[in-house]
């Protein structure tokens, strides 16, 4: 009788458990897609740019007479996928490398329990997550 296999997480894997995960958070999750067809309306982006785009909007303000203008009141988050070991390739790396001299917080993600414990307890991000 042979050994079974063991189970090998896969990048979609890692996918969908942060992305239940930060939808829980408030997140809004956009799939990037910069090869798809567009003339269906189908998948937006560019070549180099991370899996998911994730969009929570802030709180309203309240209490003031003139509201802040509502291009400030988002947070964004991109993040490129990996199954746990694997690299981002070069074309990537540098998409990523450009945005975030931009400021944007861009992350690369091989793995759901490493990914939690940082946005819960050390990226300023968690909204409603128990601690640890």
């Amino acid at each position: 009788m042979s050994k079974p296999k063991p189970l090998r997480t896969s990048e979609k894997d890692v996918q969908i458990g942060c992305t239940a995960f930060l939808e829980l958070d408030g997140w809004r999750a956009i799939r990037t897609d910069p090869v798809s067809d567009r003339k269906r309306g189908k998948g937006f982006g560019e070549l180099g740019m991370p899996d998911y785009l994730y969009v929570r909007y802030l709180p309203p303000l309240s209490g003031y007479k003139d509201p802040p203008d509502v291009a400030t009141l988002h947070q964004l988050l991109w993040i490129e996928f990996k199954a746990p070991g694997k690299k981002p390739l070069k074309h990537q790396l540098e998409w990523h490398a450009r945005e975030s001299n931009r400021g944007a917080l861009v992350l690369v993600v091989d793995g759901f329990e490493g990914f939690r414990a940082w946005y819960v307890n050390e990226s300023g991000l968690n909204r409603s997550m128990l601690l640890r």
